[in-house]
């Protein structure tokens, strides 16, 4: 393993171990629109942003080219998913 995945893995391993501690306080802010919503936006954009390094780092391995954007642009990603397994 590259040291490059490690550094990857440790990453999303990070953000995992956040998740429930800050589902935990998103739901004390429920209340407060303004810190829910910057919250959720925060939250959002650490998985937006593993997210993105994991495919991309697939694509580099495996040569498969996945648009992070049409990701983020498909209105089910159920439907996108589906789609994405039945290519060749």
């Amino acid at each position: 393993m590259h040291a490059r995945d490690r550094e990857l893995l440790a990453a999303l391993s990070k953000v995992n171990s956040k998740i429930g501690s800050v589902t935990v306080e998103l739901l004390t802010l429920q209340p407060d629109d303004a810190a829910y919503a910057a919250g959720l936006r925060t939250l959002g954009r650490q998985l937006v942003h593993i997210g993105v390094a994991l495919i991309c780092r697939a694509g580099e391995l495996d040569g498969t080219e996945l648009d992070p954007f049409a990701l983020l642009n498909a209105l089910n990603p159920e439907t996108h998913d589906r789609t994405e397994r039945s290519e060749p």
